[in-house]
């Protein structure tokens, strides 16, 4: 009985501790999984478990996915707008400049230059003509094409020309524009050496307010005129420059003045600038070819547009009410030019030739007024309303060519090699005239010259004759290259332009440049590009008269290459050497006439 009654409690003694140890495991394993908070309220550190030998490692916890980081492309640069004043003497010249992107335009009142730089390609646009021409500018543009009949001269070796550029920094400083602008001074000197085929020497002062370019012209490139005609390129001179000072204080220039001294020690002074300087949003369509303009395929047919436009204008000026007649100096002798005739079965460009006879009358000190076409009778009346002189009318008569002996041959090929050397554009058509003389045609061309007063009296009837043999012959050679050189000696003077721009038929370049005028002078781009070795906007450059230089020299070029006689490109004698003595001669015997 008392075992019974003592072992009764043991049995329950016994059941609470076990059932004490059982509690004890379970909340040791649930510890495992989540830790129990120590006294005071900080989690306890959870212990590793060890896995169990053979078993699978213990999953590890994957990490979160970073989050995407999206790149933020900067605000495109804001469009610009710049306007221009050039100043030569006492002629001013505006011009406009957009830019957008990699596109920029240029106005030069009715020539417009647009650079499609992202497609590689420039547009070539005149207003009055209603036509553009688009001129590749990667490579892939034909050369264009000599003068019919004119074999390519052999190349020369190439020159060295030395140029050295000192930059000082006046330290002086201003607003303009809200940005601040610095005033430096450069002086450039260029020096060819013996040998070089451009033997220009040129010695060039520039004193000038530069900024920062803004941001639309960070990183654009400035227009490159174009390389002369393939069949006239005859050598380029190898550039060494030598630079004192840090051309990053020149940035984008706002306005400067230079003064440019050749070898003839006559200063030539030239200014720009910068009016207004617009931050703004531009028209896409600024950029593109007008709406409704026609697109010519080839550059000469952008001349012949040119042309026929300026002739147009010519003859509503011929035919209009007449005005007052425009005062002239006194005791110079004003002469009336129409345009040629042309008696032979050849095609003649007669507007070329009243062209190049006005340029040789203004040499002998005539003042030369073009004329449209017309019956004599109206000429003369045209005359006596605008006060003229005399009335000159030249027809081309004949043009012949005969086979060249084995002398003149020689002696011609020795012009052709004196004049191709001489530098400019009145190098590269002197030098294409001079080629001309390897072929082994010689050519001859007349002229009836009628010298007429406005009241019908004649004052001189004459032939003019021209040739191309007879052995050497450099002045009928450079006689050619008169009128495309005088429009790079007149530029910074206005010359012809200010006279008789818009009414000449000179080619696709001259017709419609007018306004441009000394911008367009090659020097003012040529001497900034040398001896900076620039060719990008904020070191100095001024992109507008790289713009012009490039039209300039496209006129020269175009001019160069456009036959007196016959299509351009297709073989035949060229005449261009003969016509121009033949020119050469009339304006002699005019001026030897009047002097009577």
């Amino acid at each position: 009985m008392t075992s019974q009654r003592l072992g009764f409690p043991r049995l329950r003694l016994l059941a609470v501790v076990c059932a004490a140890l059982t509690f004890v495991a379970a909340v040791d394993t649930a510890g495992a999984q989540q830790p129990t908070p120590r006294r005071g309220g900080a989690p306890a550190t959870p212990r590793p478990t060890t896995p169990r030998r053979g078993g699978p490692p213990p999953a590890t916890p994957a990490k979160p996915a970073p989050a995407e980081v999206k790149k933020v492309e900067p605000p495109p640069a804001p469009d610009a707008r710049f306007h221009m004043v050039y100043t030569a003497g006492d002629q001013k010249t505006d011009t406009v400049m957009f830019v957008r992107g990699p596109r920029k335009r240029y106005e030069f009142q009715e020539m417009i230059l647009i650079d499609q730089s992202d497609q590689k390609r420039m547009l070539q646009v005149s207003v009055p003509a209603k036509t553009y021409l688009v001129i590749a500018t990667d490579g892939t543009a034909p050369a264009m094409p000599a003068l019919p009949g004119m074999p390519q001269a052999a190349p020369k070796p190439p020159g060295v020309i030395n140029v050295t550029t000192a930059i000082t920094d006046t330290t002086e400083r201003k607003m303009a524009f809200g940005r601040q602008a610095r005033h430096v001074k450069t002086v450039m000197d260029i020096v060819p050496m013996p040998g070089a085929c451009d033997s220009n020497k040129q010695h060039v002062e520039t004193d000038g307010w530069y900024i920062d370019p803004p941001p639309a012209l960070i990183g654009q490139e400035a227009v490159k005129p174009p390389s002369q005609p393939q069949a006239q390129q005859t050598c380029a001179d190898d550039v060494k420059a030598t630079m004192n000072g840090d051309p990053k204080l020149l940035g984008y220039p706002i306005a400067y003045t230079t003064t440019m001294t050749g070898a003839d020690g006559k200063p030539v002074v030239a200014s720009m600038e910068v009016t207004e300087l617009e931050l703004t949003t531009l028209d896409a369509a600024l950029f593109e070819p007008p709406a409704g303009f026609t697109a010519a395929g080839s550059p000469f047919d952008l001349s012949k547009a040119l042309s026929d436009i300026t002739e147009a204008k010519l003859v509503a000026a011929d035919t209009a009410p007449p005005a007052a007649p425009a005062a002239k100096a006194p005791g110079v002798v004003r002469v009336g030019v129409p345009e040629f005739t042309n008696k032979t079965n050849m095609t003649v460009d007669t507007r070329k030739l009243r062209a190049n006879l006005i340029d040789e009358l203004t040499e002998q000190k005539i003042d030369a007024v073009p004329m449209a076409a017309a019956p004599p009778a109206d000429l003369q009346k045209r005359a006596a309303e605008q006060g003229y002189d005399y009335v000159v009318f030249a027809e081309v008569t004949e043009l012949k060519t005969s086979k060249a002996g084995r002398f003149g041959g020689l002696m011609k090929a020795a012009s052709g090699a004196a004049t191709a050397g001489r530098g400019g554009a009145a190098g590269a058509v002197a030098g294409a005239a001079g080629n001309a003389a390897l072929s082994n045609e010689t050519t001859e061309a007349s002229l009836a010259i009628k010298l007429v007063q406005p009241d019908g009296k004649q004052k001189m009837s004459t032939n003019a004759k021209g040739k191309d043999g007879g052995g050497f012959n450099l002045k009928s050679g450079m006689g050619i290259a008169k009128l495309a050189g005088g429009m790079y000696m007149n530029m910074m003077t206005a010359g012809m332009f200010s006279r008789f721009g818009s009414g000449l038929g000179y080619g696709y370049g001259l017709n419609g440049l007018n306004g441009v005028s000394m911008l367009s002078n090659p020097s003012l781009y040529r001497m900034q590009t040398r001896g900076l070795g620039a060719t990008m906007a904020g070191t100095g450059i001024d992109m507008s008269a790289g713009a012009a230089s490039y039209l300039m020299q496209s006129a020269v070029n175009m001019d160069a290459a456009r036959a007196l006689v016959g299509t351009p490109g297709q073989a035949g004698p060229s005449y261009e050497e003969s016509l121009g003595e033949a020119v050469q001669n009339t304006a002699k015997a005019v001026q030897k006439a009047v002097q009577k």
